[in-house]
């Protein structure tokens, strides 16, 4: 028997599921004990896991779906950066004073994680919004950085990449090959990103060298800024470094542990050892002032 009904051009059960959210979530989970790097290095190894053990060829639409996992883990490590920094240290605190949060999350969030209300309407997956949240949130300034430039170049590709993978399915937009270089890309437009094991470790590679840079740079900063910056109010420089180990240790401590790594194949340095690299290089600034209550 032919339909009435002119729009039946294909067949549609009914739908009653309904989702739940409050299954959706680990309550369980913390890793406010583990470093946005360490963070960072354990999702990028089990996405790695997902296609380098395998063996064989990736089908395209897992390598989509990799290729939006490793820019996820890029997203998450920022935030969780930003956020530990905001916590951690006087100099991005003091920055982020002025900033509002919204109503609901001044209520609910934890102290520990209130920050993250200050990222709600900040992205990662583009290249530019990096050095521009860095800046805005800790004021440190990565843009000049000549070591960083070529790898937010080919992040930028990546992004790219993405755009093409979350809003049309793989397929290359004539804005997107307008940046790649539309002459040379012309003849892809419309046609599927191919992504390949080969594709798929160059992405990892660039990713996470990235991450691991914008780490050490941000380290290296904020180290920098805390013996030799002004806080308001201060006519002191620094946030009151005396320079003896034991009296610094826990201040130290506190800067090594947002940014130590673990989980690499390669640890970081004993957290004494940098402590004394970076007395050696600071010890003359400010090693009479009064310690400052921190």
């Amino acid at each position: 028997m032919i339909s009435e009904d002119f729009a039946a051009i294909l067949a549609v059960k009914d739908c009653s599921t309904k989702l739940n959210t409050l299954t959706l979530f680990d309550v369980n989970h913390d890793d406010s004990d583990i470093s946005p790097i360490d963070q960072f290095i354990e999702n990028s190894l089990r996405l790695t896991k997902l296609w380098a053990i395998k063996g064989g060829e990736i089908e395209p639409e897992i390598g989509i779906l990799l290729l939006l996992g490793y820019i996820s883990a890029v997203e998450s490590y920022m935030r969780s950066l930003i956020r530990r920094l905001i916590a951690s240290d006087q100099f991005s605190h003091e920055i982020c004073e002025s900033l509002q949060v919204s109503f609901g999350a001044a209520i609910h969030h934890k102290p520990n994680v209130l920050p993250e209300a200050l990222l709600e309407e900040t992205v990662f997956s583009v290249k530019d919004e990096i050095p521009k949240a860095l800046n805005k949130f800790t004021g440190i300034f990565l843009n000049n950085n000549k070591a960083l430039a070529p790898l937010f170049t080919q992040y930028d590709i990546i992004c790219q990449l993405r755009h093409c993978c979350v809003h049309r399915f793989g397929k290359l937009g004539a804005k997107n090959a307008t940046i790649f270089g539309l002459q040379s890309h012309k003849q892809f437009l419309e046609k599927p990103v191919l992504l390949k094991n080969e594709s798929l470790s160059s992405i990892a590679d660039i990713i996470i060298t990235l991450v691991k840079s914008i780490n050490i740079e941000m380290f290296k900063q904020t180290l920098i800024r805390s013996a030799t910056g002004r806080l308001k109010g201060q006519d002191k420089l620094g946030i009151g470094w005396t320079w003896h180990k034991t009296k610094d240790r826990k201040l130290f401590l506190r800067y090594y542990s947002v940014f130590a790594c673990k989980n690499d194949a390669q640890q970081s340095p004993p957290a004494d050892e940098l402590y004394e690299r970076f007395r050696k290089v600071h010890r003359k600034i400010g090693k009479n002032n009064p310690r400052r209550s921190v």
